[in-house]
């Protein structure tokens, strides 16, 4: 199982016990609490449709790249990450991540692709859902980081050395921030202080 079924599994869980376990919030003076109960089931329903809709398409893509079709890949994810989501404009932090990684996974295609613009583009919009020191908004500088990376390889086989060194700065300093971000991840649930 790739690393992003298991995060959609373990969400996936994580929100229906979520719900289960937040208390009910008090009725409205004109609704029943019958009336308030109905709706929790419809939004874990919209929650839990997304997150498999989510892993199908990514599942979907693995098989376009297995058949080296990564524009096949490009188009199904692209789709997801456009396609309306349960909250909106104000997605919940299940849906933010599952959005974030797929956009990780975009711009990887598209690095790989040679498509550096659009594989900048896909970082810059996961890190505006990933705003949190998370192992998602860490994945994102990592994927920027090996973007920068293979811009610099490119840029470095046209003898643009100028245009190199920047990307390979880029790289570094992208690869140092998620170290910095991880470390802080793993520090946190350890309970330990991360390294300076």
């Amino acid at each position: 199982m790739s690393s992003f079924l298991r995060t959609v599994v373990l969400l996936a869980v994580c929100a229906l016990g979520a719900c289960k376990a937040a208390p009910t919030p008090a009725p409205a003076p004109l609704r029943s609490v019958e009336a308030c109960n109905e709706v929790a089931p419809e939004i874990d329903a919209v929650l839990m449709a997304f997150l498999s809709k989510a892993r199908a398409v990514h599942l979907q893509a693995d098989l376009a790249e297995a058949d080296a079709t990564t524009e096949e890949a490009v188009r199904l994810l692209d789709e997801l990450v456009r396609m309306p989501v349960p909250g909106g404009e104000h997605p919940g932090p299940e849906v933010r991540e599952v959005l974030a990684d797929s956009l990780a996974r975009l711009a990887e295609l598209q690095g790989r692709r040679g498509n550096f613009d659009a594989a900048r583009g896909f970082v810059q919009r996961g890190l505006k859902l990933a705003t949190e020191p998370t192992q998602f908004r860490g994945r994102l500088f990592e994927v920027r980081g090996s973007v920068e990376k293979q811009a610099f390889e490119a840029l470095r086989e046209r003898h643009d050395e100028p245009g190199a060194a920047a990307a390979k700065a880029r790289s570094i300093a992208a690869l140092k921030e998620a170290v910095a971000i991880q470390e802080s991840v793993i520090a946190r649930a350890l309970e330990v202080e991360p390294k300076r």
